[in-house]
């Protein structure tokens, strides 16, 4: 079982004021494209190389969408990534991962939106 979080990151609780518990193949999918590469200190390789491969000039797409299809894939859960489509917008570099993964039981379409996060 996994604790919920809602569609800003944060822990959902019920009205009863408890952290709801639930096994979401979507939440970890989601959890799993949030992370970027280098982010955890225990394992620097883990993540998805958004700062080199992404959100960078000129990207390629082609290369990132299978990057993500397989992360997609080690989801445990997942049996089959049916499709990745990345939105890239040029201007601000951020970008929307739409993806459809199917597990034993359900599909999931979900889109995850990556900001660029500029130093200043």
């Amino acid at each position: 079982m996994d604790m919920m979080f809602d569609s800003s990151g944060d822990l959902l609780i019920t009205k009863n004021g408890d952290i709801l518990l639930e096994d979401s193949t979507a939440q970890k999918i989601r959890i799993r494209l949030l992370w970027f590469e280098g982010e955890w200190r225990w394992n620097t390789d883990e993540g998805i190389p958004y700062m080199k491969s992404l959100l960078v000039k000129n990207p390629d797409i082609d290369y990132f969408e299978s990057v993500v299809r397989e992360k997609i894939f080690e989801v445990d859960e997942v049996v089959e990534v049916k499709d990745v489509r990345v939105v890239y917008d040029t201007k601000t570099r951020d970008a929307v991962i739409h993806y459809v993964a199917q597990t034993d039981f359900e599909t999931i379409k979900e889109e995850v939106e990556i900001k660029c996060q500029t130093m200043e």
